[in-house]
């Protein structure tokens, strides 16, 4: 066999191996082709799917249904008549306490007495002025004397009074001789947010006792509510 032979054979070769190999890429179609990657579709999530750890906030205009709000909140203690400013009720003298402590004498001819007014309800309610005090008599009658309002330490201002809080305000009065038949004596004293006598009695502190008759009042001013006691009886 000659050289030229053997070249016609290998070229013959190669030729054939090439088209089996054409064959065999034709043979394997569009379809398992590689080609571009699909483009990704938005997808939806409803939001009630979301997981359940999501952050979540409530809030509440009013409180839910059965709910009350704690005293210190403020709604639950004001009266349902507010109309929805925010102001409470006035107090009303079945809902208040009024205590009155004597205070030590200054040497100065002059008694002084420390009002607490306190709110006994279950609602705050609002005081405003002063309280009126009068003298009272073994009978609970109306010991009249002779009595001023004074602007005393200031002006009074519109004190609101949740349950349990008090408002205060000072007295003042000149005592005079129990056997003066001028003179008038009690053994209490009454009071009234309303301007109207005939009211309650308020609790005593300090005062002699009740049997003894032994408060005198030749003249008596009444001081204005503070909503604390810092100068109230110091004029």
């Amino acid at each position: 066999m000659t050289t030229r032979h053997i070249r016609l054979m290998m070229i013959g070769a190669f030729g054939l191996g090439l088209a089996l190999t054409q064959q065999a890429c034709a043979g394997i179609g569009p379809d398992l082709v590689a080609g571009p990657a699909p483009s990704a579709t938005s997808e939806t999530v409803d939001e009630s799917t979301a997981p359940a750890d999501s952050p979540t906030t409530q809030v509440y205009a009013s409180p839910p249904e059965g709910q009350a709000y704690d005293d210190d909140a403020g709604p639950a203690d004001l009266a349902p008549d507010d109309g929805g400013k925010g102001r409470a009720r006035n107090c009303a003298n079945d809902g208040l306490q009024v205590t009155v402590t004597l205070q030590p004498d200054r040497g100065d001819r002059a008694a002084r007495g420390l009002v607490a007014v306190t709110n006994t309800g279950k609602r705050a309610c609002s005081v405003e002025g002063r309280v009126m005090i009068w003298l009272t008599n073994v009978a609970g009658e109306v010991v009249k004397v002779p009595a001023t309002q004074v602007n005393e330490p200031g002006a009074g201002t519109a004190i609101s009074l949740r349950p349990g809080r008090s408002a205060f305000q000072g007295i003042k009065w000149a005592p005079c001789d129990k056997g003066n038949e001028s003179c008038p004596t009690g053994n209490g004293l009454g009071f009234s947010v309303n301007g109207s006598t005939g009211g309650p009695g308020a609790e005593l502190s300090g005062f002699p006792r009740p049997e003894s008759s032994g408060i005198t009042m030749k003249s008596l001013r009444i001081g204005t509510l503070q909503p604390v006691t810092q100068g109230v009886v110091a004029w």
